[in-house]
């Protein structure tokens, strides 16, 4: 029987939808997310350019070979051709590797050499919660969070402005009724998206420090050194970044001056749960929190690689995006009181249900 391979979309709600490569061989599936590309349709251009070398080819023997000619490509293009080919890259290079275990009889996980792990911790990020972004609204979302069993919220308090107010002091407001609601043992992370200017990050700084705020993330982009020197002196407040990162150097300086305390790598974006690794061990003093406000395979992808990662602290979790998210998966994601579950099933232990009603097949070819 001849092997496909596909590209699905799973459509969540007007803001997110979900990106798997799946790869279907028989009665055999093997999956991958390659979310947030920004262009579905250049992703579509980036698989039926790969597809051909795929054709008839043994992807269990030939896998790293397949990662590399992609990794290849992303080294001659500009962004942002290269960010989509990079995620597109992570999704295939999941695949294979779910492929690959699969085909052991092993999860992901032991396949690599790691030994059982305990459930992943897992904080909340409250962003992408359907309703509103007044400040009473975004408080009533975090504390259901914390009703759910999560010890840990992260928020965009900066995405969005209103009318008449400046952006540094409406998302302050919404900081600070999270932070009333929620109560002081609750850790409340804070993504700045680099919305703001460094004048105006350096300005809330006593006031975001006056509310216990657990890390900064994307306040300075990982690269602009100088900025990022300016507020590592200025404040106390844990630094966190790298989510688009792609090669351990993109952040050299900032692992080597000690500008950052978490990096950020994110396996649809970095290429896949080999390149994170990668990153994680060029940087053994840094704690390892990967970015993923991602759908269920990337998040199962992502709670692997942190059972093989030593520097690996906590994961990343969108909280509250949908009612159906572990339906799509056949109910194999178990996330309770703060906590991901792996278990032992073979690959990345979860399966995807072709056949869920929000998906739909944007593309397809017979290798």
């Amino acid at each position: 029987m001849s092997r496909t391979l596909e590209l699905l979309e799973s459509r969540v709600n007007d803001r997110t939808q979900w990106h798997f490569v799946v790869l279907r061989d028989a009665d055999h599936l093997a999956v991958g997310e390659c979310s947030d590309s920004l262009h579905p349709s250049k992703l579509v251009a980036e698989l039926a350019l790969l597809a051909p070398r795929l054709r008839g080819r043994d992807l269990l023997a030939e896998r790293t070979d397949i990662v590399d000619t992609l990794a290849r490509r992303v080294g001659t293009q500009a962004r942002p051709g290269a960010f989509i080919t990079a995620t597109l890259m992570g999704g295939v290079e999941q695949l294979l590797l779910d492929h690959a275990a699969q085909a052991a009889g092993q999860p992901v996980w032991k396949w690599l050499g790691g030994s059982a792990p305990d459930p992943v911790s897992v904080y909340a990020n409250i962003n992408r919660v359907p309703g509103g972004r007044e400040a009473w609204e975004v408080a009533a979302t975090a504390l259901r969070a914390v009703a759910a069993g999560y010890s840990a919220v992260k928020c965009a308090p900066f995405d969005v402005a209103e009318s008449g107010q400046p952006l540094p002091a409406t998302g302050l407001g919404r900081l600070r009724a999270i932070r009333e609601a929620v109560g002081d043992s609750v850790e409340l992370k804070v993504d700045c998206h680099e919305r703001l200017s460094a004048e105006e990050v350096h300005a809330l700084l006593p006031a975001l420090e006056d509310l216990g705020i657990g890390w900064l993330e994307d306040a300075v982009a990982i690269d602009h050194v100088e900025e990022l020197r300016a507020l590592r002196a200025a404040t106390t407040i844990p630094l966190a970044g790298g989510e688009l990162m792609f090669h351990p150097a993109e952040a050299g300086i900032a692992v080597s001056e000690h500008l950052v305390d978490v990096l950020m790598p994110d396996v649809k974006h970095a290429g896949g749960i080999t390149q994170v690794l990668s990153i994680a061990r060029s940087a053994p003093q840094l704690a390892i929190s990967p970015h993923n406000p991602s759908g269920p395979v990337a998040t199962a992808a992502s709670a692997q690689l942190m059972a093989v990662c030593p520097n690996a602290t906590e994961l990343e979790y969108q909280f509250g995006e949908t009612t159906w998210r572990s339906d799509l998966v056949g109910g194999l994601e178990h996330v309770a009181d703060g906590r991901l579950h792996l278990d032992d099933r073979p690959g990345l232990g979860l399966t995807l249900d072709t056949r869920h009603p929000s998906l739909r097949v944007l593309w397809s070819s017979t290798l």
